[in-house]
């Protein structure tokens, strides 16, 4: 299982190469641009955390996701970033399927957090996914 970091400039400070979760263990891959410092590079690799590099001063998504089909063999890859992450990745067409869990809340701040927000790096055209199912989890059992 890896963990992808999307960290352009490389400024994230690893302690170690793996993220431990309950029984879940994920080898940590930073995805870089060519902005990241050769130290920072330097420290990945003595930390022994793989990284893959798409882009000069922006991530190349579809780069990235050719790198990881290409080198990890990856057919499939879960994107749960934040609203700008999301997005970016259905601009680029790198999305098939949405899955979205909603609870029974409201929140009407401002700043509350969304699911999908256009960045400066991002375009801000609509994209229509087809309805698969519904599910109300609440009522199922395991």
């Amino acid at each position: 299982m890896y963990y992808f970091s999307i960290d352009p400039s490389g400024r994230l400070g690893w302690e170690e190469n793996n993220i431990y979760y309950n029984d879940t263990v994920a080898h940590v891959v930073e995805i870089l641009t060519e902005n990241a410092s050769n130290a920072y590079k330097d420290m990945l690799r003595r930390l022994n955390i793989s990284y893959i590099i798409a882009g000069e001063d922006k991530l190349d998504l579809k780069l990235v996701v050719k790198k990881l089909s290409d080198y990890l063999g990856l057919e499939e890859i879960l994107v749960g970033g934040g609203e700008k992450i999301n997005w970016s990745f259905i601009q680029e067409g790198l999305c098939d399927e949405i899955f979205i869990t909603q609870s029974a809340s409201a929140d009407a701040t401002n700043d509350s957090p969304s699911l999908f927000e256009a960045s400066k790096y991002a375009k801000n055209i609509p994209i229509t996914f087809k309805l698969k199912e519904v599910k109300n989890w609440m009522t199922m059992r395991y």
